[in-house]
């Protein structure tokens, strides 16, 4: 698969249009809870909160905390039901322009879909064009 280079692709990771990656599902093994920062948002801090002192504050956002790896990582993400939003999507990035081959319409909204070439879930599991779907049908329910 050849990779694309985004100005917009966030550090570390090597982006595909949706069309080059037939399947995907998440196979748990952490390697995106070591490699990338989570972001959360306002609601996501506050639900978290219950766990202690978990976050990372930066001037842009604020982040879960992680040495090597996300701080619910422990072999497993220990909060795999109720992660965070940014946890959910990956390694799908959605963006408003982008390569004809990452083209996805969505009702009548014009998306342009990624997916992370280097995780590990990539070529496994089920469409990926039936992931996208539920994606975008979750961000609908939030409001995103």
């Amino acid at each position: 698969m050849e990779s694309l280079n985004l100005e917009t692709s966030p550090f570390g990771v090597n982006l595909l249009p949706w069309r080059k990656v037939k399947r995907w599902v998440c196979i748990r093994c952490g390697r995106c809870c070591s490699s990338l920062d989570v972001p959360l948002t306002y609601r996501e801090e506050e639900r978290l909160r219950k766990y202690g002192d978990v976050f990372r504050r930066s001037k842009i956002g604020v982040y879960l905390k992680k040495d090597d790896y996300c701080i619910f990582f422990d072999g497993k993400c220990e909060i795999y039901v109720e992660r965070p939003e940014a946890c959910r999507r990956y390694p799908f990035y959605f963006r408003e322009k982008g390569d004809d081959e990452a083209f996805y319409r969505y009702n009548s909204e014009k998306i342009y879909v990624y997916v992370d070439g280097s995780c590990s879930g990539v070529g496994k599991g089920e469409k990926v064009e039936k992931v996208i779907q539920r994606l975008l049908s979750r961000f609908k329910v939030l409001g995103d």
